[in-house]
């Protein structure tokens, strides 16, 4: 899960207090949201960088490869 937090105008108060004319921190809303499932795209492709990094290539070589 991935926490959401929104803040008022301003952003985050780092130095709040109850005498602030907004809510604590200036958080305004907080939530949580299900994460994601990578597509089997994205699995393919993760497989494929580290089956290529295994072999010795560098990092710069496996992007020129994978595109």
């Amino acid at each position: 899960m991935t926490k959401v937090i929104i803040y008022g105008e301003g952003g985050f108060c780092e130095d709040c207090d109850n005498t602030h004319d907004h809510p604590l921190n200036n958080i305004v809303e907080q939530y949580e949201v299900e994460d994601l499932e990578p597509t089997p795209e994205e699995v393919a492709k993760a497989s494929a960088l580290a089956k290529l990094s295994v072999l010795g290539l560098t990092e710069e070589e496996v992007k020129a490869l994978l595109g």
